[in-house]
């Protein structure tokens, strides 16, 4: 039996949760809500997170672009998504919402721009 202490961040009350993980599944103590179970579950079998970061435009100037994924992204993927955005130069126009990559690596999960410039 494995005894995992997490902060809960689905909302802003912070739980502190204690999640024992054992032969017969997943217990969560210390939630106010039931998102704190969802969050618990998920963070052993598959946490993931949004990333956020900025992508260098393709101008003389190398201003950046702020970009965020449109999804939760498998904590596994998150260096090899960053190490690939780090490598990209975006052309201009770029305005918020627009798709910098469809369907990264076959993950349903786009990176989209979260700013303007022109």
């Amino acid at each position: 039996m494995d005894i995992i202490k997490k902060i809960c961040i689905n909302c802003p009350a912070g739980c502190h949760l204690e999640i024992i993980d054992n032969a017969d599944g997943i217990s969560v103590c210390g939630n106010r809500c039931p998102r704190g179970i969802k969050y618990a579950e998920n963070e052993l079998r598959n946490p993931c997170r949004i990333v956020t970061c900025s992508v260098l435009a393709d101008t003389p100037e190398r201003r950046c672009i702020p970009v965020k994924s449109s999804s939760a992204v498998p904590i596994g993927m998150i260096k090899s998504l960053l190490d690939d955005l780090s490598k990209m130069r975006i052309k201009l126009p770029v305005a918020i919402g627009d798709r910098i990559i469809e369907n990264y690596k076959n993950t349903n999960i786009d990176i989209i721009a979260s700013g303007d410039l022109k």
